[in-house]
């Protein structure tokens, strides 16, 4: 070793000649790696595992979950803990409208072709009984708005297509 001198290490290589086959450990403070010093190193603990605690996870998660619903047009306040009714259903309706009723025509339109007589689905009508109250109000106001315009001289069935109702009531 580095720091002992000559006459110490023939001491030791004697000791060692009938010792063949033996475990054989040395110490030394004057430690090389790689041709040089070994760094300075301060002793503390290490795990085998990493800290997860520092690595962000919920946060990640969130990130993660965030993207993949917006992905499919689920708004984000969908999973936020203080959501509350009134935003639950308008989720429900965003999702429906700009994600599965497009998908449900289009499948609409492929079975159509393929059975031979018209398919149709709809995501949305089942969807409004969520919000029975939202509805009652709807419709009091659409029975206002269609008194006004009667009284005002215009015709239903043409208030009703400027609104894109057309017959659907």
């Amino acid at each position: 070793m580095p720091e002992t001198p000559e006459t110490d290490l023939t001491d030791i290589a004697r000791g060692f000649r009938g010792s063949r086959g033996r475990v054989l450990v040395r110490e030394s403070v004057q430690v090389q790696a790689a041709g040089g010093p070994a760094p300075a190193q301060d002793w503390r603990a290490n795990d085998l595992t990493p800290d997860l605690s520092k690595a962000l996870l919920d946060k990640t998660l969130d990130q993660a979950r965030d993207q993949i619903n917006a992905a499919f047009g689920i708004l984000p306040g969908l999973n936020n803990k203080a959501t509350t009714g009134p935003m639950v259903r308008e989720a429900q309706r965003h999702l429906a409208s700009w994600t599965l009723q497009p998908m449900a025509e289009a499948m609409a339109e492929e079975a159509t072709g393929k059975l031979g007589s018209a398919v149709t689905l709809d995501v949305m009508r089942p969807l409004q009984a969520f919000d029975a109250g939202g509805r009652a109000r709807a419709i009091t106001a659409i029975v206002g708005a269609l008194a006004q315009a009667k009284e005002a001289g215009v015709d239903p069935d043409t208030a009703l297509k400027l609104v894109d109702w057309g017959n659907e009531i």
